[in-house]
């Protein structure tokens, strides 16, 4: 039943990511992924599970193509935190190589030193989110 749980509260979460990052700016996004605070539903999920569901449901994406690390980063990142995994996410730019040419944006996530669905190319990070498992035992201790 958990994983079940686990699966619709994922497919919601990405189903709505799309008409969120209409209506909302970068910094209400982020508000969003990190809440709710304390909270921890899923802990003893391996990450390997809650990046395998998350690469499942975002695998053919059919809304935000050109953005879909975004949806996918935010999404695991959400994820993780709710069940207590020490994350890391990452935005960062490519500036554009020749005139002419449009800067690139990247988003990925960072487990234990791995990162997932890591950039190709020289990117700068231009912001850097970090939830530790300290940070979710604040509501454990009350």
């Amino acid at each position: 039943m958990p994983d079940l749980l686990l699966r619709a509260h994922i497919w919601l979460v990405a189903t709505l990511f799309p008409l969120l990052e209409r209506l909302l700016p970068l910094r209400g996004l982020l508000w969003l992924a990190e809440q709710p605070s304390g909270w921890t539903p899923y802990r003893g999920v391996p990450s390997d599970r809650i990046v395998a569901l998350v690469d499942r449901r975002l695998s053919r994406p059919r809304q935000m193509r050109r953005r879909r690390c975004l949806r996918q980063g935010m999404t695991l990142f959400h994820f993780l935190r709710l069940a207590g995994v020490t994350a890391e996410l990452r935005i960062g730019v490519l500036g554009p190589a020749a005139s002419g040419r449009r800067l690139q944006g990247h988003c990925w996530v960072n487990i234990a030193g791995r990162d997932l669905y890591p950039p190709s190319g020289n990117f700068v990070v231009l912001l850097t989110r970090v939830f530790t498992a300290e940070d979710s035992n604040v509501s454990d201790k009350a």
